[in-house]
């Protein structure tokens, strides 16, 4: 984006990355000054929910719905007995973004039809938009995470031969990313535990367990996968647990792994998920194991990058991993990348937002929007503290906030 415009990139955090553009730490004053001279303002998560004047400003709002939340948080907090009421806290966010929002961006087409079923729900979509264009495209856009146009340089030796309990000719499956609630990475570790009684060179590497945001726990399912890992008797011999790998040394893991895992549950996150770590499998042209039932797996099986495997089946795992891990069987696999980096590089991802932001309008149909009872006034909450609450897992205070009025 910043080829062709002026940016300026607010973080909530001192950020000290080096760029072309200007970086800056988020704030009220801050973000009031940088108002002022925008064209329009891309925002995301709960950032309209800490800075509700940005819907007063008259500067077009972009609004990322890359990340549908509310299904995650079906996973994390599943076993709250405030299950319910922290839905509708999430389902609020995203009913405040979809009212204020001037533009929307998303990752994939299945993510874009949710999108415009609820714009249509409550109204955003409607025949004042449709006369602009009746296929919205200048209302809603699919522009998803990229694949970098530079190729990844392998630069360090990191996994084989150096860390600890991982041999020279050993075959790794790399986990590329975080262990969230919503995965599956207790197959693995049983597809490991299959695989150990019968072989001593295949090891499966979590290449991160840690959160780079030190507020945020272990998840649950991170717990769980080191349990269930110790008790039989897999951690440090056949499963091995990172802390975090920094965002610029990734691309020597990838390249060292000889297959990309991903797993996850049949569910409503599924159907919806962008997995951005699979793009980085594609980056480095890393073989593809992964389940069903999401866009990624579907290009796996079109560009025959990897192979789709059954949901919470630990023996069909083992079976096909073995299969893989065998020699010249995984240099078919690599034959499909180069169209799929094509489709997915940067500089194409990011056409519909670079068109939109060369020319930024305010929405036509705007003052349309329903407002849906019982979630727009609901909650009498300072909301720029909200965010802060969420992290520190501090729901009762959220709550009694939001239900203080409840019996009124």
């Amino acid at each position: 984006m910043s080829k062709d415009t002026e940016v300026t990139l607010l973080c909530p955090n001192e950020c000290k990355l080096e760029a072309d553009f200007k970086i800056g730490k988020i704030s009220t004053n801050v973000l009031e000054e940088e108002l002022i001279a925008a064209d329009s303002i891309i925002l995301q998560g709960v950032t309209l929910w800490q800075y509700p004047f940005i819907k007063k400003s008259k500067v077009p709002i972009i609004v990322d719905l890359y990340d549908p939340f509310m299904f995650e948080n079906f996973e994390i907090d599943k076993d709250s007995p405030n299950v319910n009421e922290l839905h509708l806290s999430s389902l609020t966010i995203i009913l405040d973004q979809l009212a204020a929002g001037d533009y929307f961006i998303c990752a994939s087409e299945k993510q874009k039809d949710l999108w415009m079923g609820m714009l249509t729900a409550i109204n955003r979509i409607n025949a004042k938009e449709y006369r602009i264009n009746s296929g919205v495209e200048h209302f809603i856009s699919v522009v998803p995470f990229g694949i970098p146009l530079e190729k990844p340089v392998y630069n360090q030796n990191v996994l084989k031969g150096v860390f600890p309990g991982i041999n020279e000719n050993d075959k790794v499956v790399i986990w590329g990313g975080g262990i969230w609630d919503w995965l599956d990475p207790l197959t693995a570790i049983k597809a490991m535990h299959i695989l150990s009684s019968r072989r001593n060179d295949i090891k499966l590497f979590f290449m991160g367990i840690k959160h780079p945001n030190s507020q945020i726990p272990l998840s649950k399912k991170t717990l769980d996968s080191i349990s269930l890992s110790d008790s039989l008797n897999l951690t440090n011999k056949f499963v091995f647990f990172n802390d975090w790998v920094k965002y610029d040394s990734r691309q020597n893991y990838l390249l060292e792994a000889d297959i990309g895992l991903n797993l996850h549950a049949n569910h409503i996150e599924t159907r919806y998920s962008f997995r951005t770590r699979i793009l980085d499998y594609m980056w480095c042209e890393l073989p593809v194991v992964t389940n069903g039932g999401d866009v990624m797996s579907e290009l796996v099986e079109k560009h025959k990058i990897g192979e789709v495997v059954l949901f919470n089946d630990e023996n069909n795992l083992a079976l096909v991993l073995e299969s893989l891990l065998v020699p010249d069987v995984l240099s078919k696999y690599r034959t499909g990348f180069k169209e799929i980096k094509d489709i997915y590089s940067w500089q194409n991802c990011i056409v519909p937002l670079k068109e939109f932001c060369l020319n930024p309008t305010k929405s036509k149909g705007s003052s349309e929007t329903l407002k849906v009872k019982g979630l727009y006034n609901v909650y009498n909450v300072r909301l720029q503290k909200l965010y802060k609450y969420i992290l520190k897992g501090e729901f009762n205070i959220i709550l009694k906030k939001i239900f203080r009025n409840k019996t009124t």
